[in-house]
Formats: C-alpha cells, structure tokens, sequence
C-alpha cells in the first residue's frame, strides 16, 4: 500500500510539471528575436529585441530563461523605453530542468493577439567566458573560449530569429557552425533560423584573441554616510581580481616598463566617474595612503583614476579603498507636506565593464531616523543594523542593501526615505554643550570646596 501511494504521489507531480511547462509555453510566441552579442571585453553582453504575440487574454507576464550554469545581470525595457521589473519566477525549477526562468512584469495587461516588443539586457561572465588555455607567460597573447547557445533560449516557440557576435578580434581560432553561419572579419552571424521550439539547445563555441583583463570585483562595498549638517560622505572598498588567464613563471618588471602594451590583459589602472560636486578625494590600502591617484574635470562628470601600486596580471589580487565628499543638498530632499525625507543616490560604481560577485550598499543615517523604506528598480535583499559614532546615544540606523551577480549596468539611482524630527538635528549639538556646562559645573564646585583635613596654622 506504501509502495502505491508513492507511486501515485510521483505521478501526480509528473502531471503538475507538465501542467506548468505547458502553461507557460502557451502563453506568448516569439514572433521575431534578434539577438546582438558583444564579447570584445571579458564580458558577455547581449542586446535581444523581442517581438511577442500574446496568446491568451489578461496576460502580464513574460519569460526569460538562461543556462542554470551562467550567472547574469538582467534589464528590460519595453517599446517606450520603460523599466521593466526582472525577478526569479516562483516556479523556474518546475518549467525546465536545467534552466533558470525569470519573470519580465509588464506594465499593462496585454489581450489575446497582442504584440509586445520588448529589449532585453543581459551581462555575464562567469562559466560562459574563460580563458583558454588558462595559463600564459608574461607577453603571450591570451585566448578565450566563449560558450552560448545558438538559439534564443526561450519557453515559447520561436518563428524566426537571428544572432549576430562581435568578437574583439578577427583572430579565431575556431567557432562552431549551426547553418547558415557566416564569419566576416571579427562578426559572426548565426541565422536567420525559423520555427524554433522552445528549449531548444544548439551548443556555441568560438575560440578567440581577446587581450581585455577580466575585471572582477568579488566584493563590493559601497557607503553613504548621511549628516543634515551639510555633507553626503561616500566611501568605497573594493577586492579586485583579475580571473584572465594565470601569469606563469616570474614576472619582469624591466619588461612590463619597456613594453607594458605586450600584455593588454593587466589591470594598470581603474577609471571610475564620480560627480562633478565631489570633493576632498582619498585613495588608501592597507598599508596606507597611495599618491598614485588622480582626477579629471568632464563635462558631466569628475574621472577618478586610480592607479594601484603594482599592474594586477592574471590570477592576481588587490584590495583599496577610496572616498569623497558630495553636498548634502543635491542628494537629499524633503516633502513640505509630509516632512518625509528623500535621498537619492546611485547604487553601483562608475566603472566601465565591470563586474561583480558580491554587492553591498550600505546607508548610514542620522540618529533617530524612522519608517525607513527602500526604492530600486531590481529586487534585492535588504537589512538593518545600527552603527555608533561620535556623540551618538542610542546609534545610527544602517540600510544595508545586497545583490549578488551585477554589472556596469546596475549603476542607477536608488531612494531611501525616512522620517526625522526636526530638533534631532540639535542632538548633538546640545550633547556638547550639556558637556561642558557639566564639566565647568564640576570645576566651579570643585574650587569652592575645601578638602583638607586640617587648615594650616598662619605665623
């Protein structure tokens, strides 16, 4: 009797699998995917126009799968260049094995026979893009295998599509063929293909030249601290890594200066843009403050180069921290109505092709800050912890905002809300000055009190 009910019990759950897979293939066709790949970088970025029929009535959902190996940064736009929100689907271990599925949730209900056309971004490296061979001495040229699909991957059927691959040079060693494939100069074009079934899988392989550093930051934390007297301080600690292909043997540092061109893949420096408001610029690591970093006056922006101590070869690491101070009014606002206060700042760093494993943001607000709220365009994972400085009592709160898996395009704006009373802002101000009443207090009282035992006799 046991044995049958786990039988049935299985075939239950076969059933509703199949109930969800079918659901969701169902729901839209792909009309036309064109897909645009750009790997002349350690990064894999693609660009996906979607054309969508949708094939039942109240529909506001669509879906995206990818690899389950790949780790990818996602952002969708609609026909108006609106945001869209990207989020893991609830059900995306039950629709494919194999497969990770997200939800795309957009805006308006669409009807039957709709279309929808939509732009899809989506930033990866890890497990699809990797050196090889994975070691190299110093002046070699580093080779990269980069794996995808040759198809969109996708839950829905698809009547035509087309990917077309930018490579970084036309120096290929070898790429896979899924015909029509053509290969001009440092361009390959996959497709057109028609009636595609959704999952299919057609394995790409292109073995190429690529000389980019494979900047990774595996940790990420960057602070804001928030004063109402005036200032927005900002700090950042970053641990690099450069995951291109390993430096073995010794490394030459005659040959690094008479040719640093023979190895494109070292990190030499790191070019990061700040706003134009910022001010009081410093670059430090361990060991102490560097004075190898600089900045530059744009037009839109202030271009901090930091320069690390030593070029970061393959498999090398480094870890540093820089700051700077912004005005407090540019950032901060508040509501006349509801005395609400809003501050928007940027999540991320302005670092070209860059991308990291692990990203902390964290908050520090003023003691006595309440009903504290975060606003982002992208899910994430959000905690408290309190923080004590100088003449706090009970702590200042901190918003401590995580995501895993982001890239330069994750650099957008964020806003955090709270409430404070307005006299909180004389807190410390009336700390200082309670202190030293206390202490001059403590002194008058001390000079009017006789402590001896015995007065001394006067001759």
């Amino acid at each position: 009797m046991k044995v049958l009910n786990n039988l049935l019990l299985f075939v239950f759950l076969i059933f509703a699998i199949g109930n969800v897979v079918n659901s969701t293939s169902q729901s839209w066709i792909n009309q036309d995917v064109q897909r645009s790949i750009d790997i002349t970088t350690h990064l894999s970025k693609e660009s996906i126009s979607i054309k969508a029929k949708s094939l039942i009535d109240k529909n506001d959902i669509y879906q995206i799968s990818f690899d389950s190996k790949y780790h990818v940064s996602i952002q969708a736009l609609d026909s108006q260049n609106n945001e869209l929100k990207v989020y893991l689907s609830p059900n995306s271990i039950n629709i494919k094995e194999g497969f990770k599925t997200y939800n795309i949730e957009l805006k308006n209900k669409v009807k039957k026979d709709e279309i929808v056309q939509l732009k899809v971004k989506v930033t990866s490296m890890i497990e699809q893009m990797k050196p090889y061979p994975s070691e190299i001495k110093q002046g070699q040229t580093q080779l990269v295998l980069y794996l995808n699909n040759h198809y969109f991957t996708s839950p829905y059927k698809t009547e035509t599509q087309k990917t077309t691959v930018k490579l970084a040079s036309s120096k290929v060693e070898s790429y896979s063929e899924e015909q029509p494939t053509s290969l001009k100069g440092s361009t390959i074009t996959y497709g057109p293909y028609s009636a595609i079934e959704a999952f299919s899988v057609s394995p790409m392989r292109i073995h190429y030249e690529n000389g980019s550093p494979f900047f990774v930051l595996t940790n990420l934390l960057k602070e804001y601290e928030v004063s109402h007297w005036g200032n927005l301080a900002v700090e950042t600690h970053y641990e690099l890594e450069n995951k291109g292909a390993h430096l073995v043997g010794a490394f030459s540092r005659l040959d690094y200066q008479r040719n640093p061109g023979a190895n494109p893949n070292q990190i030499a420096e790191v070019n990061e843009a700040v706003p134009l408001s910022a001010t009081d610029f410093y670059y430090r690591d361990s060991i102490g403050n560097i004075s190898t970093s600089s900045y530059q006056y744009l037009a839109n922006r202030i271009n901090f180069k930091i320069q690390p101590r030593f070029p970061l070869m393959g498999g090398w690491k480094n870890t540093f921290y820089t700051g700077y101070n912004l005005p407090i009014e540019k950032f901060l606002s508040v509501d006349t109505v509801t005395g609400q206060y809003h501050l928007n700042v940027t999540f991320g760093v302005g670092i070209d092709n860059v991308y990291v494993e692990n990203h902390t943001l964290k908050v520090v607000l003023p003691e006595g800050a309440t009903d504290i709220k975060v606003h982002a365009p992208f899910t994430f994972t959000q905690s408290e912890e309190t923080r004590k400085t100088y003449l706090d009592t009970v702590g200042r709160p901190v918003v401590v905002i995580n995501i895993k898996d982001t890239a330069s395009e994750n650099y957008r704006y964020i806003q955090v809300t709270y409430n404070l009373s307005s006299l909180s802002i004389f807190h410390e101000p009336l700390l200082v000055i309670g202190a030293v009443f206390t202490l001059c207090i403590f002194i008058i009282l001390y000079s009017r009190f006789d402590l001896s035992i015995s007065k001394s006799k006067q001759i």
